[in-house]
């Protein structure tokens, strides 16, 4: 299982020569899972249509009485805001692809990740981003309940069940990162 400690006095790991930074270690499997979503969520941002039934919850109508108003809206706002999503997404499918031991003798974590303060606000942009897209797909209402499968297919209970935990997975790395960060606030 994945975890996320606070760096901030942890100079012999820190590559940055201790700047306050937070260590994410994850093993093999949790590494090549979350460089394939980060990949995913960058190609799905990259290639799909504006009006994509995926990237609703990521680029929600602002005015949803007025279409001219929001089609001018997201004219404005949507190319900046995908660019930043896309970039989040690379940072943090870079960093996993770069990940290595960093000296740490532990054999449940050979992928370590130091995120600096700079990539921070990536990290959490992209796990939340993962968890829209993950809710959007699984039926996530807006209160935070997902209705029950109901008796379909196997294949596609399955495949709910798959991105369910994946969903609860990106919210215990977003938490923790979260959990992290605060730990090093005054």
């Amino acid at each position: 299982m994945s975890r996320i400690v606070a760096a901030a006095s942890r100079t012999d790991l820190l590559a940055s020569g201790g700047t306050r930074a937070v260590l994410l270690q994850l093993d093999g499997d949790e590494a090549d899972a979350l460089a394939s979503l980060a990949g995913q969520v960058e190609t799905l941002l990259s290639e799909s249509d504006p009006a994509s039934p995926g990237l609703t919850r990521l680029f929600p109508v602002a005015y949803s009485d007025d279409t001219s108003a929001a089609a001018e809206f997201a004219r404005y706002t949507r190319p900046e805001l995908q660019k930043r999503k896309i970039d989040a997404a690379v940072t943090v499918r870079e960093a996993v692809e770069a990940a290595s031991a960093l000296g740490i003798d532990d054999p449940h974590y050979g992928h370590n990740i130091e995120i600096p303060p700079a990539a921070l606000v990536a990290w959490l942009t992209f796990l939340t981003d993962l968890r829209l897209v993950l809710a959007d797909s699984i039926g996530v209402a807006d209160d935070g309940s997902i209705p029950d499968a109901g008796a379909g297919a196997d294949e596609l209970a399955e495949l709910r069940e798959l991105q369910q935990g994946v969903y609860d997975w990106a919210a215990f790395l977003q938490d923790s990162l979260i959990g992290a960060v605060e730990a090093d606030l005054p």
